[in-house]
């Protein structure tokens, strides 16, 4: 590794953080790097999410668990990142396609001392990590565990909360039945998500899911039923047979399951400390990961105002929640999403 340049092993970081969670697999990232030595982390509006205003939140922090891994995986390769803000005294530098909006720019510090076994630890945790919808073990975080976690957000503007008691189970069961046929409510919302639904198996793709990540292993009939039942356009007739809450039904009874739940709040929720929260999901979601944990984001209920303010108010949080997830041990292995080829992802002019 040591006889590798800046740029290669850039790539090779990227190639391990492509695996990064981000909402409907959409991956909105992008990386240029210049002869210069800087480089810059970038939203591609052409790739992120806009059909709900809260969805820009989500895509900050996807951002910022793509780059915690980037700039973790940097340092154990020996090449430390220094990073700032993007702004106007970057255009020149860095100029930016008219579809990317700069986060940040970074570039490398003094190298330092080489960690190969922890590099290829860090890279097995992010690319064997998958988002998890399937049921869990029963097992709860200890108290050792918790106060690990608790640890973690210390010195970020993040707040962490933590629930495993059955009355938050129902609790949140009840918020989920009651508000998850949303996700269809808004036509334009649920047309964008159907478009990141992939239904043939045998046509490559570099983004989104396939049913079988949602449900598991489905009959053929099951996956054509949902394929026209839900297409957004058949949107009346789908809300007129009142399939969406036949799925919030069966998606609350999930829920229930638990075992636990987390909530990630933030005080100040501007873009910066946004991205902020996403790099430190990065480092929550790993260490779960590191334990045999997974995560399944429950995004119904932060997505929307009604919801989210419901929820804060009955799990008693002091602050609106911008993600929510269930989680625990895993029982069941996830599926591997598709990715993009790293290719596609940085640009070294």
């Amino acid at each position: 590794m040591s006889t590798q340049s800046f740029e290669q092993k850039l790539t090779d970081a990227i190639e391990v953080a492509r695996s990064a969670p981000s909402s409907h697999n959409c991956q909105p990232w992008a990386i240029h790097y210049s002869s210069s030595r800087m480089g810059c982390l970038a939203i591609d509006r052409n790739r992120a999410l806009k059909g709900l205003p809260s969805l820009e939140n989500e895509m900050l922090m996807s951002c910022g668990i793509f780059f915690q891994h980037i700039q973790a995986l940097m340092q154990n390769a020996g090449v430390p990142l220094n990073w700032a803000w993007y702004d106007e005294s970057h255009t020149a530098t860095l100029p930016l396609p008219s579809h990317q909006e700069g986060l940040l720019c970074f570039y490398p510090e003094e190298p330092g001392m080489e960690n190969p076994e922890a590099y290829r630890e860090l890279s097995g945790l992010i690319q064997n990590r998958h988002t998890n919808r399937m049921p869990y073990e029963t097992t709860e975080l200890s108290a050792l565990q918790q106060s690990r976690l608790q640890e973690i957000v210390t010195d970020s503007p993040v707040q962490l909360e933590l629930w495993q008691d059955e009355a938050s189970r129902k609790k949140v069961a009840a918020l989920v039945y009651r508000y998850a046929a949303l996700d269809f409510a808004d036509k334009r919302a649920w047309q964008e998500t159907y478009s990141f639904i992939h239904f043939d198996k045998n046509k490559p793709v570099d983004d989104g899911f396939f049913l079988h990540h949602l449900f598991g292993k489905l009959p053929s009939y099951a996956e054509w039923l949902f394929r026209i039942g839900f297409h957004p356009g058949l949107n009346p007739l789908t809300r007129l047979l009142r399939l969406p809450q036949l799925m919030a039904r069966g998606f609350s009874k999930l829920v229930e399951q638990g075992p636990q739940y987390l909530a990630l709040s933030v005080p100040e929720p501007n873009r910066h400390n946004l991205f902020l929260t996403g790099m430190t999901l990065a480092q929550l979601w790993l260490t779960l990961q590191q334990w045999g944990w997974s995560v399944h984001p429950l995004s119904v209920l932060v997505q929307h105002d009604l919801p989210k303010a419901t929820l804060a108010k009955t799990l008693g949080m002091a602050h609106l929640p911008v993600f929510f997830a269930r989680f625990g041990q895993i029982k069941v292995a996830a599926e591997v999403s598709p990715r993009r080829a790293s290719s596609s992802i940085l640009t070294i002019d």
